[in-house]
């Protein structure tokens, strides 16, 4: 961030940057991970909402239909037969559609010229750091990835409050969350942990094959 000049050439794993971006992959990827985090809203049963049960009026000798307590199911806010509850939607993705979404995805970043990579990010000079960077580039919104850990609470913060700028460690980076952005920035750090979990994985369920990491720091 320092220069913004070129270093020179990085030699990018083909697994997770030369992949064929399938949109059937991609699109099972991001169900997969809405229906993860998806939440019921919860309808309350009649039993379960406050107030009094008192009759709202006499049973007989008004000329009006029948009715209880305001909490019957036909007045608004009132209670629902058989309410939802909220349950689970998420559900076992299979490696080979998920590795194969999540590199389609990179492999889309590289092949439009919105993927950069940078020597590393540093943690005292942060957030000035990836505002300069932005506006360097004229990008809308930047997804910045660390492989570095450490980020304190007040860093946290601060870049909630940075328009179009998000910051996020290896473990916490998702797929939906590079597609949200225009341009991805990775640390050299976070781009040698995403392709040996890659390969890790891969080379494990016997997804990837022929193909070994070599750690070359």
């Amino acid at each position: 961030f320092k220069d913004k000049s070129k270093r020179g050439l990085l030699e990018l794993h083909p697994v997770l940057f030369a992949a064929n971006p399938r949109i059937d992959l991609i699109y099972e990827t991001i169900k997969w991970q809405d229906e993860c985090v998806r939440e019921d809203k919860i309808e309350y049963m009649r039993s379960e909402l406050p107030g009094s049960g008192k009759k709202l009026r006499p049973q007989k000798g008004t000329g009006r239909a029948r009715m209880k307590d305001k909490r019957a199911p036909q007045f608004v806010y009132g209670g629902v037969p058989l309410g939802k509850r909220p349950r689970d939607h998420g559900y076992d993705l299979d490696l080979d559609i998920l590795i194969g979404g999540f590199s389609g995805i990179c492999t889309a970043k590289h092949a439009q010229g919105d993927l950069y990579i940078v020597d590393s990010i540093e943690s005292d000079t942060m957030i000035p750091s990836l505002v300069q960077f932005r506006k360097h580039i004229n990008a809308e919104s930047v997804l910045f990835v660390t492989g570095h850990k450490g980020l304190t609470q007040s860093q946290n913060t601060e870049i909630c409050f940075q328009p179009g700028i998000d910051l996020l460690t290896t473990e916490l980076v998702h797929p939906k969350a590079i597609l949200e952005h225009m341009v991805l920035v990775m640390d050299y750090e976070a781009l040698r942990q995403l392709e040996k979990w890659v390969l890790t994985i891969g080379q494990e369920h016997k997804l990837v094959e022929g193909l070994e990491y070599h750690d070359t720091s």
